[in-house]
């Protein structure tokens, strides 16, 4: 059975940009997936900071609708794939470790970044089931088999 992922992970600069496209690709080619939620594409009515027609973006009814439809898709999701920029950590995607953690979700966190020279908080490394260090390994991962393995970077 194909597993239904949610993808984590910010997109605010180029390289969260790239990490997110990246691994959709890569997720796409992943035999064991079947669904993949990723909440860039599912902004409510489309807006994001670029395209706003209606001046939604920022707004009650807009931030409302979004967090609901990622609740959802979290809630529904088989499991998550996390996306993780050292460098620009990204606070909704620390949310949505916890969110995911508290409803017993398997997280994969994905950081290409050194894991020993930049060290990460003790409630993301306490909250992953497995930290994969490039997003190519995304295209051939196992997601029927979930086995959990203690991050081994830095902590603080």
């Amino acid at each position: 059975m194909q597993k239904q992922i949610y993808l984590a992970g910010g997109w605010f600069t180029p390289k969260q940009a790239s990490l997110v496209e990246r691994a959709h690709v890569a997720l796409k080619q992943n035999p064991t997936i079947g669904y993949i939620h990723s909440p860039q594409e599912h902004q409510y009515k489309g807006v994001t900071e670029d395209h706003d027609p209606e001046g939604m973006f920022g707004g009650y009814e807009w931030a409302n609708q979004t967090y609901q439809n990622d609740i959802t898709a979290m809630d529904l999701a088989d499991m998550a794939v996390v996306l993780w920029d050292m460098q620009d950590e990204d606070t909704g995607t620390a949310f949505e470790v916890g969110y995911l953690n508290a409803c017993h979700k398997p997280i994969f966190f994905v950081c290409e970044d050194d894991l020993q020279a930049n060290p990460i908080n003790l409630m993301l490394a306490k909250g992953i089931t497995q930290c994969l260090t490039s997003v190519d390994e995304l295209a051939t991962f196992d997601f029927q088999f979930v086995a959990g393995e203690p991050y081994t970077g830095q902590i603080v």
